[in-house]
């Protein structure tokens, strides 16, 4: 390509020959993207001093390709590039040289073009998950010169996706054996709760979302008066503070499966409130609850909820995924009602450095240590002021906003209005008084629509059910056998100097045939799953290992998906013979 230059509004763009190497150099307003004498040793050497082996790199600007190029080089399966190019002119110009189309075909390859951060959000979000928090960045030469914003920018929001993946990853570690501890002991109650599928589109009446944040504290007094001019859905331990003021919602919504999440309800009288959950919910709370039950699935629990309704025999019902209860009450809102919906309580702040509205057992006061420790910072508030906040409150603000613009994809006319006046400041949503909100639209008596949202349950046939709970349990037994046998393969193995022979290799490859049989159930791949992420990330390959380093990563690895499987399937069986108890009681 012969040298020429480009203008592209504020960026002149010049490619010409390098001195030393026959190649192309880039040059844009004045700065060398590449170096101008030799591009390819340059790009070598920043390949050498950055490359990490499987892990994301993050590639901020494409340039020619150079840094690209030469990562691929180096790459296995287990390697990926996120490349973060600007400047759309640029990549044009890019893609016309070398090879550079290639680049983009690679499967190990992800390309953000522009200054879209929602974009980069997704990409990182599920490069993240993927990867576990290793990532390593690279800076194409002078990019960050010629986009120091965008730059800022871009290093911002890779931290806080990373740090709200390592939340998210921290949580699911953290409550992965209780929530299948839950969920299978709340297959009782599922059994006989009505599905959350049989309400939806039901209503028509305004409904509020009561959260419990600080400002829902002046909120009360008006929410008093609104029992059946509008549906009253509240958020989780919300309950508390609106029970202190003698405030009794239509719908009481719990979604934590984690034990303080059940102290909240354990000692109420919430009978009369139908609770609404999903199966991973903390087992005490449906099994304390006298009342009516609707349950619900999470969005994306794929493969357990195709298991749950055919277990219980028909659809249950999909409540979209989020980061609190506020989120899928949100979403429950919007699928009972064609009415508009009311946000009052959503803080996700500290506001007037309280953690919670008044009556929350959870209430506290935020001091400098607490502010430190927690590592808070300050974002735009409701009214344009800065208000104190944190990644675990950021996860939600973001959930909110993610969820209103897909509503927004096909219904622009809903009403989603933010009354919390107080708190964050969330995009895209309407703010409006809450006093505003209930002279606009709460004016007519919503009793009777409220009143018939829930229909006379039809109970399923439990001989089935009970036959289904059996045949899992069986289940388990041959995946706890098959994980023996496979441990003794494997200690022959280790008996062989780690060394894996033909005979080794066709007893393995025999129990891994069956163990996939048995995992195309999906509640056992449920259970079985945290093991399997947990090995994924465990013993990696490393630079230039040896063969003998080799067999003894393949054997660890295998030895520990082996026992993760044994000690899952054996915990699994615990708590699937306790409901089949409970089910027998009443056979």
């Amino acid at each position: 390509m012969d040298n020429y230059e480009k203008e592209n509004n504020a960026y002149l763009i010049r490619l010409e020959e390098s001195k030393r190497q026959h190649v192309q150099t880039l040059k844009v307003n004045n700065l060398y993207i590449h170096s101008k004498y030799s591009p390819l040793d340059e790009a070598k050497k920043i390949v050498e001093s950055s490359y990490k082996k499987n892990h994301l790199h993050i590639l901020f600007g494409f340039g020619l390709g150079y840094i690209s190029h030469e990562l691929l080089t180096k790459f296995s399966d287990t390697d990926s590039l996120l490349i973060i190019e600007p400047n759309h002119e640029l990549l044009k110009t890019s893609l016309q040289y070398m090879d550079n189309a290639q680049i983009l075909k690679d499967k190990n390859v992800q390309i953000c073009v522009g200054e879209d951060l929602n974009n980069l959000k997704y990409q990182l979000n599920s490069f993240f998950s993927e990867y576990m928090g290793r990532f390593t960045f690279i800076n194409t030469p002078n990019y960050p010169k010629l986009y120091p914003e965008f730059y800022k920018l871009v290093l911002e929001t890779a931290k806080e996706q990373l740090m709200m993946e390592i939340i998210n990853n921290n949580t699911r570690h953290l409550f992965s054996e209780q929530w299948q501890e839950n969920y299978i002991s709340n297959l009782y109650e599922a059994f006989h709760a009505h599905n959350f599928s049989n309400l939806t589109g039901k209503l028509t009446c305004p409904v509020i979302v009561a959260s419990g944040g600080p400002s829902l504290t002046k909120q009360l007094p008006l929410l008093k008066g609104l029992k059946n001019k509008a549906l009253i859905i509240c958020a989780g331990s919300t309950i508390n503070s609106l029970l202190r003021e003698n405030i009794e919602p239509d719908l009481v919504v719990s979604v934590d499966g984690g034990i303080p999440n059940y102290n909240h309800f354990k000692n109420l009288q919430i009978d009369s409130i139908p609770l609404v959950y999903p199966l991973i919910v903390h087992k005490g709370i449906p099994k304390g609850h006298k009342g009516k039950h609707i349950i619900f699935n999470i969005s994306d629990h794929t493969l357990i909820n195709k298991w749950t309704n055919k277990l219980l025999s028909q659809e249950v019902g999909l409540v979209q995924t989020g980061h609190s209860v506020a989120n899928f009450s949100l979403d429950i809102a919007y699928q009972l009602t064609s009415g508009p919906i009311c946000l009052i309580g959503q803080d996700l702040a500290y506001t007037n450095n309280q953690t919670h509205a008044e009556g929350n057992q959870g209430f506290s006061i935020i001091d400098k240590a607490k502010e430190n420790q927690r590592k808070m910072f300050r974002v735009e508030g409701y009214y344009g002021e800065e208000v104190l906040t944190d990644y675990v409150f950021l996860g939600m603000k973001n959930s909110f906003e993610n969820h209103l613009a897909k509503i927004r994809e096909t219904d622009l006319a809903r009403k989603i209005i933010n009354s919390t006046e107080g708190g964050i400041k969330m995009e895209g949503f309407s703010q409006m008084p809450f006093n505003e909100f209930i002279e606009t639209f709460c004016s007519n008596d919503c009793s009777k629509e409220i009143g018939a949202l829930i229909p006379a349950k039809k109970m399923g046939d439990c001989k089935k059910f009970h036959k289904e709970i059996i045949t899992l349990l069986e289940k388990y037994e041959e995946v706890i056998k098959l994980a023996d046998k496979s441990i003794d393969i494997l200690n022959g193995v280790k008996r062989n100097n780690y060394m894996f022979n033909k005979k080794f290799n066709k007893e393995l490859e025999k129990a891994e045939d069956k163990l996939k049989i048995l995992l195309e159930n999906e509640f056992i791949y449920y259970i079985l799953r945290p093991v399997m992420f947990k090995v994924q990330h465990s013993f990696l390959e490393e630079l230039n290992e040896t063969e003998e380093e080799t067999n003894r990563r393949i054997y660890e690895k295998s030895l520990l998906l082996y026992k993760g499987i044994k000690g899952a399937a054996e915990q699994g069986i615990t708590w699937i013979r306790e409901l089949n108890g409970r089910i027998e009681q009443n056979l």
